[in-house]
């Protein structure tokens, strides 16, 4: 391969100086190590350098000769991984893909991992969340007011924000009385389209979660554009998956419990200023969900599976965590909720634009379909969280919320 060309993989730094890479899209489950010089090779496989050209850099860079076989050896290692846009890694996905559209369920993929992969354990755990120090004591689906039409939750890791999520759904077994909930969550990939559905049902240590694919037929109905066909993004995604733990942990006892799996991800040139065209496919789709929800059989909950601030260097930026920065993370934070508190989609979105979205609030798809899907005349904030994580001097932020009807 003379002219390699990495994937879009993260790079995050780790507490032994140095970069992990990983493949956000789950098409390899490999994690490898690097040094900062060799990741200055690895940022050099964009498929216009040649090995001489990756070679002459590095020693203009480091004043040091690199031999070719060096290089040779780390793409041959990168190829291994599935790291590479090469035909290995073509043949990789089209497997992956298909295997995938086949599959009857969507398996879990953070069990073990994000969350206690045996029910019983994973049961006390989301128990204890609910019971901690702070917590909201546990929830009660006995007697819920019908009041709340939607849900504003985290996705991170359960471990940091678990007692947020319990926040959250403290709420929902307080006021809705839907069995049936749309789950707007985020892409953390790149899409071709906004949206991206899957019919598949959920499985999860708890067991299954059924996808209420009348919903989804009578959503799809409305739409032109094929928004299944990013389908596979929702394999390796967590910001649904996590969600399902929690109905599952509420309603665990109840049938008629199902799904609308839906993510989110606006395109970049909107972060930017640019108007939604009117017949844009972002348009196109909230109109049909708006729809769908006002005409659905039965009472529909929403919620939208979101963090908020993602700042410092895990995501690419050359900061150090002071106490100062974090009130400054949170004072615009709470500004922007405000905006989200008022119901006011275009007043949020247009801050987001206007500090083009340097504090990466990666729930910007899923709030803004929220607002603009749901009827409600009242919003709530439940409790804000900064989970601050200093070996990487980054701090991500995220609230539980709810919005109310009549």
């Amino acid at each position: 391969m003379d002219y390699p060309k990495l994937r879009p993989v993260e790079a995050l730094p780790t507490q032994e100086n140095m970069i992990c890479l990983r493949d956000p899209q789950g098409f390899s489950d490999k994690l490898l190590l690097i040094p900062p010089a060799l990741f200055y090779v690895v940022s050099m496989f964009d498929g216009r350098h040649s090995v001489p050209d990756i070679q002459a850099a590095y020693t203009s860079r480091f004043g040091e000769l690199l031999f070719s076989e060096k290089i040779r050896k780390i793409i041959d290692q990168l190829d291994d991984a599935l790291f590479l846009d090469s035909e290995r890694f073509q043949q990789a996905r089209l497997k992956a893909v298909e295997d995938f559209r086949g599959a009857k369920l969507r398996e879990a993929t953070h069990a073990g991992l994000s969350y206690e992969a045996k029910p019983a354990e994973l049961e006390r755990q989301l128990e204890q969340l609910f019971t901690a120090e702070d917590g909201p004591g546990l929830p009660d689906t006995a007697r819920p007011s019908g009041r709340l039409r939607a849900l504003i939750a985290p996705h991170i890791d359960l471990r940091r924000g678990g007692r947020c999520f319990a926040w959250s759904y403290a709420e929902l077994a307080r006021g809705s009385r839907a069995r049936t909930f749309v789950v707007l969550g985020i892409a953390h990939v790149p899409t071709k389209h906004p949206f991206v559905l899957t019919a598949k049902d959920f499985q999860t240590p708890f067991g299954r979660v059924r996808t209420d694919r009348a919903f989804l037929d009578q959503l799809s109905s409305h739409c032109r554009t094929d928004f299944f066909e990013d389908e596979f993004c929702h394999r390796s995604e967590h910001s649904i998956e996590f969600q399902v733990l929690f109905l599952q942990y509420l309603y665990r006892n109840e049938e008629n419990l199902s799904i609308v799996p839906i993510l989110c991800s606006l395109p970049p040139e909107m972060y930017l200023g640019a108007a939604i065209p009117e017949h844009s496919e972002v348009e196109e789709f909230i109109e049909a969900l708006r729809g769908t929800l006002e005409k659905a059989d039965s009472e529909v909950c929403c919620i939208a599976a979101v963090d908020l601030s993602h700042i410092g260097r895990r995501f690419g930026q050359n900061i150090t965590l002071s106490p100062e920065l974090l009130k400054e993370v949170e004072r615009e934070d709470r500004a922007m909720i405000d905006r989200i508190l008022l119901l006011d989609e275009e007043a949020f979105f247009r801050g987001i634009q206007q500090e083009q979205d340097r504090r990466n609030v990666c729930g910007v798809p899923a709030i803004y379909t929220l607002l603009r899907a749901v009827r409600a005349e009242e919003a709530r904030l439940l409790r804000y969280e900064q989970a601050v994580d200093q070996a990487s001097q980054s701090v991500v932020s995220f609230m539980a919320g709810a919005l109310y009807g009549a």
